[in-house]
């Protein structure tokens, strides 16, 4: 558990830090499979459903507001069913008009769940909806949900039944009652917005609920919820379903729905505490569950400087050379031959200068002792001239 809580905070970091980068391109994503969708259910304009226009028309939304890919979405189905029927596409307008006239006033800011609607239809994972925005949203969730299943019905019949729709003989008028008439009357749409509806507005309670595993109590719920209304909704008005996509699209909503709780709602209630004060005017009893969070381990490198290993051995070096020399000059000291008194004495002298040039690195106590060590060899030298003086 600790690993995972130690990705998830490298993950939340690694987001903060390319943030931009990262909304763009989901904003990309959500814009092409979106126009994805639209091309390949209907796709009767072929210069519209080309590959690159979607790339394209994805690369300008993914720069806009949310709201514009919803637009550009609605005008790419219209393009799509003028050239299918004339009269089909100005009936596909009005409903679009509408459909904005109610999500501009109730919830302008979820255009994005308008666009996931008919995608998550498209990999059969509808469920997935009702029970993210519930855990992370509120109850107007429920208009946006509404409108995109209605979208996704409505390009959905018009695919299946484009070639009925065309052959119809009562001219543009019996298209569009035909087309309404099919569109709307759909049994398993209206069964998918009310368990969509209640499934979301049943998740939102429960997670706010001041209980503990309040958001697991609340996705369960929300599964129980989708297949019990489904099922039953399919058992009275008589529709068959497949009932292996049901259950595995609820778990893969629900195993989403746990995901999204340990990145947004992860806390400890074996830490729980509760309080209580007050002031002049109430009481307050307070619930408090602390976050769980894990600092990622910090890696510290350390580096090392190559001239200051290099100085500190040449240092090294040059005091054993200096120890060296001295315990040499010391031996040589006791060893010299009388005719070359002078001489020693010179080269004592110029001993005494290289001996000051090497020991210009040495500290100071260590040039004070070689000092009086030199000066101890000028006092024996000076013993042993006057020595010699005196034989001669």
């Amino acid at each position: 558990m600790s690993n995972l809580l130690v990705w998830k905070e490298k993950l939340q970091r690694l987001y903060a830090k390319y943030s931009f980068y990262i909304d763009k391109a989901i904003q990309f994503a959500l814009a092409f499979l979106t126009f994805w969708f639209v091309s390949t259910k209907l796709g009767y304009m072929k210069p519209l459903a080309q590959p690159v226009v979607m790339v394209v028309l994805a690369v300008v939304c993914a720069f806009l507001p949310t709201v514009f890919t919803v637009l550009a979405a609605a005008g790419l189905t219209i393009a799509h069913l003028f050239s299918l029927s004339l009269g089909i596409a100005a009936t596909a307008l009005a409903i679009f008009v509408l459909m904005f006239i109610f999500y501009f006033r109730f919830a302008p800011k979820t255009g994005v769940i308008i666009l996931l609607v008919p995608i998550a239809f498209a990999f059969k994972i509808p469920y997935v909806i009702p029970i993210v925005w519930g855990l992370i949203g509120t109850p107007t969730a429920v208009l946006p949900i509404a409108l995109g299943v209605i979208t996704y019905y409505m390009v959905t019949y018009v695919n299946e039944s484009a070639t009925v729709l065309k052959g119809l003989e009562g001219g543009m008028m019996q298209q569009i009652t035909v087309f309404l008439q099919k569109a709307f009357s759909n049994k398993e749409m209206w069964i998918m917005i009310a368990a969509f509806g209640i499934c979301l507005l049943a998740v939102y309670g429960i997670r706010r609920l001041a209980v503990d595993h309040a958001w697991e109590i609340a996705i369960v719920s929300g599964i129980v919820v989708n297949m019990i209304v489904i099922v039953g909704g399919e058992i009275i008005l008589n529709i068959n379903t497949s009932y292996v996509e049901l259950i595995v699209g609820c778990l893969v909503a629900g195993a989403i729905g746990f995901l999204i709780e340990f990145f947004v709602f992860a806390v400890d209630y074996t830490r729980t505490e509760r309080l209580q004060f007050e002031d002049d005017e109430f009481y307050y009893y307070v619930k408090a569950v602390p976050k769980i969070q894990i600092a990622p381990p910090e890696k510290t490198v350390k580096t090392i400087n190559e001239r200051q290993e290099t100085a500190s051995l040449g240092e090294a070096e040059g005091k054993d050379a200096v120890k060296t020399s001295r315990v040499r000059r010391k031996e040589s000291s006791g060893k010299k031959p009388e005719g070359t008194a002078a001489a020693s004495q010179k080269k004592g002298g110029t001993e005494k200068k290289e001996v000051s040039q090497e020991t210009l690195t040495v500290s100071q106590a260590e040039e004070m002792l070689l000092a009086k060590s030199l000066q101890e060899e000028l006092d024996i030298q000076n013993i042993v001239n006057e020595s010699l003086k005196e034989t001669k």
